[in-house]
């Protein structure tokens, strides 16, 4: 049994490491989602949760040169989805990470001994729960649905350029969203299996606590000493 709680201890951390730095991933990516063209190019434009990937065109001698970077939102107005995204995915981040890395510290502290509690597991459960609230920016007008930025690229490609492009009136997942949705799971099994340790040394520190009940009592009757 105590090897058994070592293994789903060591598989909690496998999964917890696994999805923090998937969220990291996710939280840091201007590719969260993305705009692709109806013209059929190899074109997209990706938003993130506090940057989005832009183009830059610079007409050096001999033709005009497209450069893609990213950057952030700058004095662009956020709206209140894209807010609490931002503020859920950061608490998953921070939640989780807590956890984590104690259990990275507590391991290269002393291998041998690990503090079994509840706590780990409902954090780990917090960390899914608000990674998956995250996704919130989905349903945000800044991104998703109304983008402004969208408008301000085509329009600029139109008078410096002559170049007619138009991208699709909603968004698409992309590199950030599906590292998220991979987060939610590993932070789910992170969960679970922290959880399962944490019982299965309960169960034992509650044989061992019987065992010296019965240890207790005179194993020879005190009328035939």
């Amino acid at each position: 049994m105590a090897n058994s709680s070592v293994s789903l201890s060591l598989l909690s951390s496998i999964f917890a490491t696994v999805a923090f730095f998937l969220s990291w991933s996710s939280v840091y990516n201007c590719n969260y989602v993305k705009f692709t063209t109806i013209q059929d190019t190899s074109l997209s434009l990706g938003f993130g949760l506090f940057s989005h990937s832009w183009y830059a065109v610079s007409i050096p001698l001999g033709g005009s040169v497209v450069f893609q970077a990213c950057i952030g939102y700058g004095s662009t107005a956020i709206d209140g989805s894209m807010k609490a995204a931002r503020i859920f995915s950061i608490l998953a981040l921070v939640i989780g990470g807590i956890f984590f890395f104690r259990n990275i510290i507590g391991g290269c502290v002393n291998p041998n001994k690990r503090a079994y509690t509840r706590s780990e597991g409902v954090a780990y459960l917090s960390a899914c729960l608000f990674q998956g609230l995250s996704l919130l920016l989905l349903n945000s007008p800044t991104v998703c649905t109304n983008n402004q930025l969208i408008h301000q690229l085509q329009s600029e490609l139109v008078s410096r350029e002559n170049i007619q492009i138009e991208f699709k009136d909603t968004c698409t997942l992309s590199t950030g969203a599906r590292c998220c949705i991979a987060a939610i799971v590993f932070w789910f099994l992170a969960a679970l299996a922290s959880c399962q340790a944490t019982s299965v040394e309960e169960r034992k520190g509650e044989n061992n606590d019987g065992g010296g009940e019965n240890l207790r009592e005179p194993l020879v009757p005190d009328n035939l000493l």
